[in-house]
């Protein structure tokens, strides 16, 4: 392993993008268990409610809070994850009247992505509160086998007592295993990120001039090529007839307009 391996791989830990990722996953598991609880209840009870004309304001409260959701995930998608996502779409800006803008937010396949995300969350949570307890533990657990050994506190069925040699050795893989976590982590960051541009991006047709807005740290989205601009053609200009070397050049015919010589004009 050569010098920018070795950077590559202790670097991890002083990278910004690594612990805004694993706030990413620390907020992920209640996040996803919250919306998934809210949209559940909030749906089932507006559906179920809708032939009493109750159910209707209902379902459009929940509407707008899987709206502000979704705002929500696209922000952390863009700032925690580092994901290129476009802006939140109001399609309801573009028309006029209460029934218009209805159908215009519920015909926009980005409503529905959004609400898919939302109850996809749950299942992204879950795995990022498993892979963050499991490196948690695992890393604990090296790191704590030397005051096991040093005390004598037994850890196995309660009999066993790790030798001092064990504690010793089991400190640089506690320190191995923190590192190997940090990248596994990022490595889950990465597909949750591409997750959020796929969801996101689909159904979202942008406005006429709209463009993408660039992640902190992402790349810039393509910029469509600018026509050159040709410059005015010009008539071309006949051929002017060879002049005798020691003859004038004959007079040009006066143009409309031209102010007559002196003697032209003593005539007149």
């Amino acid at each position: 392993m050569n010098d920018s391996a070795l950077t590559r791989f202790f670097g991890v830990v002083v990278r910004p993008q690594t612990w805004l990722g694993i706030l990413f996953h620390v907020l992920a598991f209640p996040l996803g268990l919250f919306y998934f609880t809210f949209l559940v209840t909030g749906l089932s009870v507006g559906v179920g409610l809708v032939v009493v004309w109750v159910g209707i304001p209902i379902l459009l409260v929940v509407a707008g809070a899987w709206w502000l959701f979704g705002a929500f995930e696209r922000l952390q998608a863009q700032y925690l994850l580092g994901a290129t996502v476009p802006q939140m779409p109001r399609e309801w800006e573009r028309v006029d009247g209460i029934w218009g803008k209805l159908r215009a937010h519920f015909g926009s396949g980005s409503t529905w992505m959004d609400l898919l995300y939302l109850f996809a969350k749950l299942v992204f949570g879950t795995i990022s509160f498993t892979l963050l307890v499991v490196a948690a533990s695992t890393v604990g657990w090296f790191l704590a086998i030397p005051f096991f050994a040093v005390f004598d506190v037994p850890i196995v069925n309660g009999t066993w007592v790790p030798p001092l040699w064990f504690g010793i050795l089991a400190v640089p893989l506690g320190i191995l295993t923190f590192f190997v976590s940090l990248h596994v982590l990022n490595g889950w960051s990465w597909i949750c990120a591409r997750w959020a541009e796929v969801m996101f991006r689909t159904g979202t047709a942008p406005a006429a001039g709209a463009q993408l807005v660039p992640a902190a740290g992402g790349p810039v989205p393509p910029q469509p090529p600018v026509a050159p601009v040709t410059p005015p053609l010009t008539a071309p200009q006949p051929p002017q007839p060879p002049v005798a070397p020691g003859t004038q050049s004959p007079p040009e015919p006066p143009q409309p307009g031209d102010a007559l010589p002196d003697d032209e004009t003593s005539l007149s």
